[in-house]
């Protein structure tokens, strides 16, 4: 693969190879893959955050499967992102790679903070992958068609930031396409539990199968747990400046491979 076109994360002058001419830092590699850490003293916690990770991804492997990674998801993101224009596309927060690696065109970018993701990610193939955080992002405005992240926005040190700098990135009418974690509200939750076991016809087999699922998916404790509403995250998508075209969850659509009512999808455009 050719060098890929990096921007300093903080002042987002082009980077002549690691260094950036405008802070005159030169951005270190770690076992060939370059670390892009935001300097601000905002962002000083980012250190022991990826530390937190490296420890959950070197304890085990399939890290998320247990909280809704499956194959049969992954066919089905992969070929929602199929529909968008991608001659350049981007994950943030890839993890071990498994997405990337499902997506057969273009020329792939990863972020994450994770070393030990990074490194499994690379080994997957196909993609420029670097440490870098969502809210600082290390590349030139309009450089991308396409940016998804599965599960990583309630999870961004700064939301607002965040979805600033995947707009920015992205080119005039390019797509982002996020998957994650809402808080339901008790209506919302009732609603989808009547709707998916009981109405239009009782399916109480399954409904005693999601009562044991759930004792075997705890979920993984992570550095940063931020839970937004439904709606909250397209009014943040709004305030970032992304028209948001589709919202899609199993309260609406019951057949989605998603593991859960909380777990929602947004497509937006620039």
């Amino acid at each position: 693969m050719s060098m890929p076109s990096y921007a300093c994360p903080d002042c987002k002058v082009p980077l002549d190879a690691f260094y950036c001419p405008g802070c005159r830092i030169e951005f270190p590699c770690v076992d060939g893959i370059p670390r892009f850490f935001s300097l601000d003293p905002k962002f000083r916690r980012t250190a022991p955050i990826a530390a937190a990770y490296d420890a959950i991804y070197s304890a085990r492997t399939g890290v998320w499967e247990s909280q809704g990674r499956t194959p049969e998801f992954i066919r089905y993101f992969s070929g929602l992102l199929g529909r968008y224009a991608a001659g350049r596309v981007l994950e943030v927060g890839c993890g071990e790679g498994y997405l990337l690696a499902s997506i057969n065109r273009g020329e792939k970018f990863a972020v994450d903070l994770s070393l030990e993701a990074l490194r499994r990610a690379r080994a997957r193939g196909g993609a420029h992958v670097s440490l870098a955080l969502g809210e600082r992002l290390p590349f030139p405005d309009g450089h991308f068609d396409l940016v998804t992240s599965v599960g990583v926005m309630e999870h961004f040190l700064d939301i607002g930031d965040a979805l600033g700098e995947v707009r920015r990135i992205l080119k005039p009418g390019g797509h982002y396409v996020t998957l994650t974690h809402v808080e339901l509200s008790m209506s919302e939750r009732i609603g989808a539990k009547i709707g998916e076991y009981f109405f239009p016809r009782p399916r109480l087999l399954a409904f005693a199968r999601w009562v044991a699922g759930r004792f075997g998916r705890l979920p993984l404790p992570q550095p940063i747990e931020n839970r937004y509403s439904t709606e909250a995250v397209r009014d943040w998508l709004g305030r970032a400046g992304f028209e948001v075209l589709d919202v899609l969850h199993r309260r609406k659509q019951p057949a989605l491979p998603l593991i859960g009512p909380y777990v929602v999808i947004y497509i937006a455009r620039k």
